[in-house]
C-alpha cells in the first residue's frame, strides 16, 4: 500500500510539472509530510529530488517543442540572487500583507493570461538581457518572499513579459525547476542524512513515469488551452494564498 500511495503521490507531482510546468513543490512537501511522517526539513529537502527529476524528465520529454535551454538557466541563475533578496525581505513584511499583495499579482496575471492571444508557436525572439534579469530577478524575489515554488511564476513571467509561447514557456519553466532543485540540493547537504531513500526514490519514479506518459498529449494541448488551464490554476492558488493569509 505504501508504495502505491508513493506511486500515486510522483504521479500527481509528475503530472502537474510535465502539464503546467508549476505545481511540484506544492503537491510534494505535503504529501511528503502526509504519507511518511517527515520533518518539515526532510519533506521540503526530499521533494526537490522528486521535483528536479520529474521536472527534468518532463524538459527531455519537450526537447522538440522548442524548449528554451539557455533562457531556463538564466532565470534559475538570476533568480536566485533574488531569491536570497526576498527572503531577506520576508521579515520587514508582515505575511498577511504579503499573501495579501501577492494574491492580488497572481489574480492581474491570471486574468492576463486569460485574455492574452497565443503567442506564436515560431516566434523565436530574442529577448533583451536586462529584460530577462528584471524579469527573473523580480520572480526570484517573490520565490523568497513567499516560499511558493518557481513553477507558478515564471511561466506567466515568460508569457506576458518576455513573449514566450505557452508550450516553450512550460518546457523552459522545467529547465529552471530542474536547475533550481539542484542548486538548493547542493546547498543543503547538512540535511542529506534526513533523506529516506526508498520512499523518496519511489515517488520520483513515479514522477517520472507519469512525465514521460502524460508529455506527448500535454504537448499537442492548443496554446490557448495551456494558458487558460494555467490561468484557472493562478485563480485558485491565490484564493489558497488569500484563505491562508486570513486564517
Amino acid at each position: 500500500m505504501d508504495i502505491l500511495l508513493s506511486l500515486l503521490l510522483g504521479a500527481l507531482i509528475g503530472f502537474s510539472l510535465a502539464s503546467v510546468g508549476a505545481g511540484g513543490a506544492i503537491i510534494a512537501v505535503p504529501g511528503l509530510v502526509a504519507l511518511f511522517n517527515l520533518s518539515a526539513i526532510s519533506a521540503t529537502t526530499s521533494s526537490l529530488i522528486v521535483v528536479g527529476v520529474s521536472a527534468l524528465t518532463g524538459a527531455i520529454m519537450r526537447r522538440q517543442t522548442g524548449i528554451n535551454i539557455k533562457l531556463g538557466i538564466q532565470f534559475s541563475l538570476i533568480g536566485v540572487l533574488g531569491t536570497f533578496l526576498g527572503t531577506y525581505l520576508v521579515k520587514l513584511f508582515p505575511e498577511t500583507s504579503i499573501y495579501l499583495l501577492f494574491s492580488f499579482l497572481m489574480i492581474v496575471s491570471a486574468i492576463t493570461t486569460w485574455r492574452k492571444k497565443p503567442v506564436n508557436e515560431s516566434n523565436t525572439k530574442r529577448h533583451n538581457p536586462f529584460t530577462i534579469f528584471l524579469v527573473a530577478s523580480s520572480v526570484g524575489i517573490l520565490t523568497g518572499l513567499l516560499g511558493i515554488g518557481g513553477g507558478f511564476l515564471i511561466v506567466p513571467a515568460l508569457v506576458l513579459f518576455l513573449k514566450v509561447p505557452a508550450h516553450v514557456a512550460v518546457g523552459t519553466s522545467l529547465v529552471a525547476i530542474t536547475t533550481n532543485t539542484l542548486l538548493a540540493l547542493v546547498m543543503r547537504y547538512e540535511h542529506w542524512d534526513q533523506i529516506p531513500i526508498t520512499e523518496t526514490l519511489t515517488v520520483s519514479l513515479g514522477g517520472a513515469l507519469t512525465a514521460i506518459a502524460i508529455t506527448p498529449f500535454a504537448k499537442k494541448l492548443p496554446a490557448v488551452v495551456v494558458q487558460k488551464t494555467f490561468a484557472v490554476l493562478l485563480l485558485a492558488l491565490s484564493s489558497y494564498l488569500v484563505w491562508q493569509a486570513l486564517g
